[in-house]
């Protein structure tokens, strides 16, 4: 667990998620010091400098600085944020073989360090590489965790909150499975003003002609698609999202996330040595207990159906370990 007087995170990456979570970060006063590590040298201290800059108008001072690979032993936790700028039309699955060259050298050189904090990967395809980086740092389970669908889970809450012109927050439910495509909403399990959310809208269906729960889903599973083609890609709702896991860690907040973990064996689910989404416990130890949802007979093929899609593209880098 993270200690109380030190807080340490790393963030990898100074492209437009990065920059953004390093944002979100400082603005939130998370932590006592911010290391940014990139490709680029001066790129990264140039982003500590413009963050620092702002630092007199926050309500917390953070040391933000530029470092290195040694700056890793002794961080609380390390965010791996780079990857490959997207090619407009390509999805995630596709990014891999251009992800993995740039990510699994930097997983070498956060293990080589001696890193035993807490690692959260948001690099794509965030679930194949949660897997890949598990194995090859070889930190316990619990310390390693992808983004995953928290981001996905805040999407469907924004999407209903829209629709239904409420606060988001009233929702309670999760985006499960893979962070792409094959990933779900398993309606069994998503409440609304203190009943199921098919049913509310089976109690004010005049109120919402034409919604569905199937076109919030795809509206759901399209939305970073969606922003990508207005506005070339995503990056403040992934540092928002990004940000809300760190305070979970270093406050030890005890919340319970849909994050991409191991899957081992656990509950209903049948599953091994998968990485995919599933509401667990966080807090500064890292992914605590599975939550068991209960799914329906329909809801667990779809889960399984997405553990094929990412067992399959994990097995395309398992030469590389």
């Amino acid at each position: 667990m993270v200690t109380s007087n030190r807080s340490r995170v790393v963030i990898v990456g100074t492209g437009s998620v990065g920059s953004a979570v390093a944002s979100a970060i400082v603005q939130q006063g998370l932590c006592n010091e911010l290391v940014i590590v990139g490709h680029h040298p001066n790129k990264a201290q140039g982003l500590a400098m413009d963050l620092a800059d702002g630092l007199e108008f926050l309500g917390r001072f953070v040391t933000i600085r530029a470092g290195g690979w040694e700056d890793c032993r002794h961080a609380d936790v390390a965010i791996i944020a780079a990857g490959p700028k997207p090619k407009p039309g390509e999805t995630r699955m596709q990014e891999l073989g251009a992800a993995i060259d740039i990510v699994d050298p930097i997983l070498r050189r956060v293990r080589d360090s001696g890193f035993d904090g807490i690692l959260i990967m948001v690099s794509n395809p965030v679930d194949v590489l949660s897997w890949f980086a598990w194995k090859r740092t070889g930190l316990p389970r619990a310390q390693v965790f992808g983004s995953g669908a928290a981001l996905d889970t805040a999407r469907l809450k924004t999407i209903i909150g829209e629709t239904t012109r409420l606060d988001p927050r009233l929702v309670s439910g999760y985006v499960i499975g893979e962070h792409g495509d094959s990933q779900f909403v398993p309606w069994s399990t998503v409440s609304f003003i203190g009943k199921s959310f098919a049913q509310y809208l089976t109690d004010n269906h005049s109120r919402y002609p034409g919604v569905t729960l199937a076109g919030i889903e795809e509206s759901t599973r399209r939305r970073g698609l969606d922003i990508k083609g207005l506005r070339g890609g995503t990056s403040y709702g992934i540092a928002a999202t990004v940000a809300g896991l760190v305070r979970t860690i270093l406050w030890n907040e005890r919340s319970v996330v849909s994050v991409s973990t191991l899957i081992d064996g656990e509950y209903e689910y049948g599953e091994h040595d998968v990485f995919l989404s599933l509401p667990v416990a966080l807090d500064g130890s890292g992914v605590g207990d599975f939550v068991d949802l209960h799914l329906s007979d329909e809801e667990l093929a779809k889960f399984h159906a997405s553990a094929e899609v990412v067992r399959r593209h994990c097995s395309l880098i398992a030469d590389r370990l």
